[in-house]
């Protein structure tokens, strides 16, 4: 098992504007797969961070590749990477 390795704050206010506001959103995996769902909450459990979508399913943070939403009438699409220090 790799090291848990956070995403960039900037990343994850796109998350908790998603959930806040109950956007719709596509979600990416780094191994291409693809949820188009919306977030129900954003968790941590034994130092990982979780995204529970509306649809039951539950996704580390570190596992997401992009993001698509529209916010404020624009189309955004996020990548995701680790965050370095």
């Amino acid at each position: 098992m790799t090291e848990y390795q956070p995403i960039s704050c900037d990343l994850y206010d796109w998350l908790e504007i998603a959930a806040r506001w109950q956007l719709p959103v596509t979600l990416t995996s780094r191994d291409g797969r693809q949820w188009a769902d919306m977030i129900s909450t954003i968790e941590a459990r034994e130092g990982v961070e979780y995204l529970v979508l509306k649809g039951g399913v539950r996704l580390s943070l570190a596992d997401l590749a992009s993001l698509d939403l529209e916010w404020q009438g624009e189309v955004r699409h996020i990548h995701f990477r680790a965050q370095t220090d």
